[in-house]
């Protein structure tokens, strides 16, 4: 099956004017619809995959492929090899050609050295592909494909902004903008820009939960902003033991943790039913689990409401 191009050599009609003018001018690189080249797992061929059927473009380049295309990899005897499925573009032949094809990497999660050379050859990345030792099909598959329209453009994975970082791009990956940049000295980076989403709190037995916990970036990391109320629901009194952390379990949700491996301690008072008790509260930015330790043995009593009142970044 071959690929249709518009945008090397030769005539462009006007049915593919219509549509590469709308797509090519809006991005460096990027793919019609949502399963426009897709890559899956091929279900019978070891260390192969296939590239759904669609249309792209690249570096002035439209492509519209009819049906899946089958991109064999090489084979693996040790340890684990991450592959690049790209669309390789090659200006040199009469007329231009793009074929689906791979570029071999390394044990490292990245994106491996690709052709970057518009007029000549280029290669756009599709997605990256983890080849397993004892295994026939993929361990794992990260999509780096890109969508534009309109003034705005997505990707599904951060990996894309290894391949999309050219001074002015702005993507949307995972609830967050990011704009690559001029700083310092005129040193370009990711900057991401200031975005806010707000979930409410995670359930846990015997008490009720309210408020909100708001993530807003700043900069290249995330201010998190937890204010919950935390009330006992059950008919009977919860005992928080002296100088011993005790877990209520996860109250903040998957979206507004961390990876840093750090607990917050967060000092606070605490209304445990006829006294006010002054205690510390643990909060596991990377899991989300509340803890709290006393320095007296006191009780929550029914009804009896806690207050938290945080920050913190990831």
């Amino acid at each position: 099956m071959a690929i249709v191009s518009a945008g090397y050599d030769g005539t462009v009609d006007e049915v593919q004017f219509a549509k590469m003018i709308p797509s090519v001018g809006s991005s460096q690189y990027g793919v019609a619809a949502a399963g426009d080249w897709k890559v899956s797992a091929h279900p019978s061929t070891a260390q192969a995959v296939n590239v759904a059927a669609g249309s792209g473009w690249g570096r002035g380049v439209f492509d519209a492929s009819s049906s899946v295309v089958t991109v064999q990899c090489d084979p693996i005897s040790s340890g684990t090899r991450w592959d690049l499925i790209v669309a390789r573009r090659d200006w040199q032949p009469v007329n231009g050609s793009t074929v689906f094809a791979k570029v071999t990497g390394g044990s490292s999660k990245t994106i491996p050295t690709r052709l970057t050379n518009p007029g000549v050859q280029d290669e756009q990345p599709l997605a990256l592909v983890q080849w397993t030792a004892g295994q026939t099909q993929p361990t794992s598959i990260v999509d780096l494909r890109c969508w534009a329209g309109n003034g705005g453009m997505v990707a599904k994975d951060a990996l894309a902004k290894s391949y999309l970082n050219t001074v002015g791009a702005e993507v949307y990956i995972a609830g967050v903008v990011w704009r690559y940049a001029l700083g310092t000295n005129d040193v370009a980076s990711w900057v991401a820009a200031s975005t806010s989403t707000t979930y409410a709190p995670l359930g846990v037995s015997g008490y009720s939960l309210t408020g909100t916990i708001t993530v807003e970036s700043v900069g290249s990391s995330s201010r998190v902003t937890v204010d919950i109320n935390m009330k006992r629901t059950r008919e009977t009194n919860d005992s928080i033991p002296s100088n011993v952390f005790q877990s209520f379990g996860a109250i903040i949700p998957s979206g507004a943790r961390g990876n840093s491996g750090e607990t917050k301690y967060l000092p606070v008072s605490i209304s445990g039913g006829y006294n006010n008790n002054h205690a510390t509260v643990a909060l596991d930015t990377d899991t989300g689990v509340l803890s709290i330790r006393s320095l007296q043995t006191f009780s929550f009593t029914p009804l009896a409401l806690f207050t938290l009142n945080a920050t913190y970044y990831i």
